[in-house]
């Protein structure tokens, strides 16, 4: 973060606040330590799936930031692919399915990619395919943009044509919720029983049968996946993630910058170190033993 644009929060925190920050401070602390030159594996997008539900479709963030006071002076933004603009620019029943995507690494990436299939009549009446084209720009890529968190939550992830409902269009946030309740995240649920399903439901299964074909691959991840991945590479290059991360460390330095040569227990003697811990280190120098000094 430029630190001419930081603004300084004073607050104190203790119980379920502190903890709350210590879990999402590690969450944002593992997002931040993917790889970025490459694509995610699997699995780690299906544990990103699962730290991205408990921030932003729990709410866990909302209520770390509204803790810390910071709602009161700023927004959280991000910068990333929307395609929303684009997607408008189309008469929908041309398009056939548009990605938002956004994830840049080596090989195969994109910030948007929208397919269209225009019908014969359409584009016959215009003498040449320029003039078609000059007549009815559309573009095919999104465009790389800063956005409120929520803005971005809602923003559309994917876009597919169906004869029934039209142009139906999936959320960052509904994306999120994919992954890590259908596709293994934090569960594997692979039931989508579209007539029998309450209509509280029906949204999502329906959401969930057009991803479930995915339509486009990108390296070895499926569509669905790399919108997961191409969020977690959002949060993680945000200027806030890093800022939460650092204050989770500096409120409580014992959880994440513990000494790995000690192991401590609790006593309830202060006669142990004034605080009721009594401490054990372990010489690591030696390889395969484990040397302990009271």
């Amino acid at each position: 973060m430029d630190v001419s644009n930081r603004v300084e929060v004073s607050f104190q925190m203790s119980g379920a606040d502190l903890e709350r920050l210590v879990v999402i401070g590690g969450d944002l602390d593992y997002l931040i330590s993917l790889p970025k030159d490459r694509l995610l594996s699997h699995t780690e997008v299906r544990l990103g799936a699962s730290v991205l539900r408990r921030l932003f479709v729990d709410n866990e963030f909302k209520r770390v930031w509204r803790t810390m006071g910071a709602s009161e002076v700023a927004q959280p933004t991000v910068q990333a692919t929307n395609i929303d603009p684009a997607l408008n620019a189309w008469p929908w029943q041309w398009i056939l399915y548009a990605w938002a995507g956004g994830a840049k690494s080596y090989g195969a990436h994109h910030t948007g990619f929208i397919l269209g299939s225009v019908p014969k009549d359409d584009h016959e009446k215009y003498p040449s395919v320029g003039d078609f084209l000059a007549a009815n720009p559309m573009p095919v890529q999104g465009e790389v943009m800063r956005m409120t968190l929520d803005d971005w939550l809602k923003s559309t992830s994917v876009a597919i044509r169906t004869n029934e409902m039209g142009l139906v269009r999936i959320s960052r946030a509904s994306m999120i919720k994919y992954i890590a309740n259908r596709k293994g995240g934090v569960h594997f649920d692979p039931r989508r029983d579209l007539p029998n399903r309450s209509s509280k439901n029906k949204l999502r299964d329906i959401e969930s049968s057009l991803l479930d074909h995915g339509l486009l691959r990108v390296g070895h991840l499926s569509g669905p996946e790399y919108e997961v991945a191409s969020i977690i590479r959002a949060v993680a290059t945000s200027d806030w993630a890093p800022e939460i991360v650092r204050t989770a460390q500096s409120a409580a330095p014992a959880d994440f910058h513990g000494d790995p040569d000690e192991l401590k227990f609790w006593t309830g003697q202060r006669e142990a170190d004034g605080t009721g811990w009594a401490t054990s280190r372990f010489n690591s120098t030696v390889l395969g033993v484990d040397q302990a000094t009271a």
